[in-house]
């Protein structure tokens, strides 16, 4: 069955997501933002390595569904709100359970707002990543919030280098460190036929920017959800892998 089309206003899109515990790690610590009637999807990788990624990676997903629920006028404080308020959140469960200490996430989030059609809204902290596919091109949208990502930025690193960096998985920025967290948010243009790849690291540590494009490009957008996580499991598998795709129909 292919993906279901859901409609906002004038803007119709349709989605796929899919998540995978990859190769070589026991559980998943990925979570998936999913909430297509209201336009809100992304991902949210839990920090590999520590303790509860998956209850920190849960709480940041929940709660950012819940602010969203409540506001449209604006999105943009709504999405910056809700992902501060799913940082406290984890810090109070570590607080309170110190056995999550050192949990965290990132999280990687679109809206799609009814009232502006062809616009969709980015809430975006960490290393989890948002594309764009426009006409057979693809471009990374979001930043890394990471030393070896400021590297490329500088032109001291190559994309393909800054994939193969020993340090690559180093955040300086993500929810379940500091009370006080900068959060980026900004909006895009969208376009008919454009497709939005949201997506943990578990994917973009197996598979450059090519790969991803090529795969795009010749597959449907069920086929292509499905697609990114087998050829990053056969490319090592070494994270979870976790992709939403959303093809914009109309708007």
């Amino acid at each position: 069955m292919g993906p279901k089309v859901y409609k906002r206003g004038s803007l119709q899109y349709a989605y796929q997501a899919r998540s995978d515990v990859g190769q070589v790690r026991s559980n998943n610590e990925d979570s998936l933002i999913e909430a297509p009637d209201m336009g809100l999807f992304g991902v949210c990788d839990g920090l590999g390595g520590h303790v509860a990624g998956e209850i920190a990676s849960s709480i940041a997903a929940v709660t950012l569904k819940e602010a969203v629920k409540t506001e449209s006028e604006f999105p943009d404080k709504a999405l910056r709100a809700g992902i501060r308020d799913a940082n406290r959140r984890i810090l109070r469960d570590q607080s309170e359970n110190p056995e999550h200490r050192g949990m965290g996430t990132t999280v990687t989030s679109l809206w799609l707002m009814p009232e502006e059609s062809g616009r969709g809204w980015i809430g975006h902290v960490g290393d989890s990543r948002m594309y764009l596919q426009r006409d057979d091109v693809l471009e990374q949208v979001t930043d890394d919030h990471s030393p070896v990502f400021r590297l490329y930025q500088q032109g001291v690193l190559t994309k393909d280098q800054m994939q193969h960096h020993p340090q690559k998985n180093l955040l300086d920025r993500s929810l379940g460190v500091f009370p006080n967290l900068k959060v980026d948010v900004f909006s895009v243009s969208l376009s008919s036929k454009d497709i939005v790849l949201i997506c943990t690291d578990g994917l973009t540590d197996a598979l450059s920017d090519s790969d991803i494009q090529s795969i795009l490009t010749t597959s449907s957008l069920g086929d292509a959800a499905d697609q990114l996580i087998v050829t990053a499991n056969e490319k090592g598998g070494f994270d979870n892998i976790t992709v939403v795709l959303v093809q914009i129909l109309e708007t």
